[in-house]
């Protein structure tokens, strides 16, 4: 991050999302690929890394032979290419980037290894995947509960291998708000699940293994219910006009 001069952003924000002229350009190099429009830097030669330009700025990008291989995780494969590093061009100058580059490769007997994704990369995206992940999750929840608020209706959604299904309905002053989650068998995704809905205490739900209103738990169902608050269905309400 260090040569791109910009400090590195909390998790909520993607770093393939910073505003960064070269950063926005390299997103453009898997499709000019395809087209046959990408030049390879020269001099590296241990792997094959091609030029990103935009500007002054110039940057190295590869596209990770590993993610070919049938054993690849599936962060690699969800991420094959990689912008390893950039800086300014400053064409007859020794701190020109393509003339710095030239010059560590020389000190590392050829190798470009140092631009690889390392350890703190791979973690990084982990945990931005499992942040934009959650957000998703909440999201739908809120979703499903406000529509459900305007037609007192159950709602369902699927996610990866599994289902919910959010129903909420006025009586006696109050508004009942059930969610069941089919074949969930991580209590962490399911806690994401029901702390997803805004305004409502964690300690509120209520286990319901006979099922409530409408909604009766299929096989691998588990269904909680609690009270939600009329500001928490408000937000929800107006959040889903937006």
């Amino acid at each position: 991050m260090a040569d791109l001069e910009v400090r590195v952003p909390p998790i909520t924000e993607a770093l393939c999302n910073l505003n960064h002229d070269l950063i926005a350009e390299a997103q453009r190099l898997p499709e000019a690929h395809a087209a046959g429009g990408v030049e390879r830097i020269a001099t590296l030669k241990d792997r094959v890394w091609f030029k990103v330009k935009k500007g002054r700025w110039r940057g190295a990008a590869t596209r990770l032979p590993e993610a070919d291989h049938t054993n690849a995780g599936p962060q690699i494969r969800a991420a094959p290419w990689w912008l390893g590093t950039g800086g300014y061009r400053r064409e007859g100058d020794p701190a020109d980037f393509y003339a710095a580059l030239a010059a560590t490769v020389g000190r590392t007997g050829g190798s470009s290894d140092k631009w690889l994704p390392n350890d703190w990369d791979w973690k990084r995206l982990e945990l931005e995947h499992a942040f934009a992940w959650e957000k998703e999750i909440r999201r739908i929840i809120c979703e499903l509960i406000a529509r459900s608020l305007r037609t007192g209706c159950a709602y369902q959604a699927e996610l990866h291998n599994y289902k919910v299904t959010a129903l909420a309905r006025a009586a006696d002053g109050e508004t009942y708000l059930a969610v069941g989650a089919e074949n969930v068998a991580d209590p962490k995704i399911f806690a994401v699940i029901i702390n997803a809905v805004p305004g409502v205490d964690p300690h509120s739900w209520m286990p319901e293994p006979n099922g409530v209103a409408d909604l009766k738990p299929e096989p691998g169902e588990i269904i909680w219910s609690t009270i939600l608050p009329p500001a928490a269905a408000a937000q929800l309400l107006e959040n889903l006009d937006d």
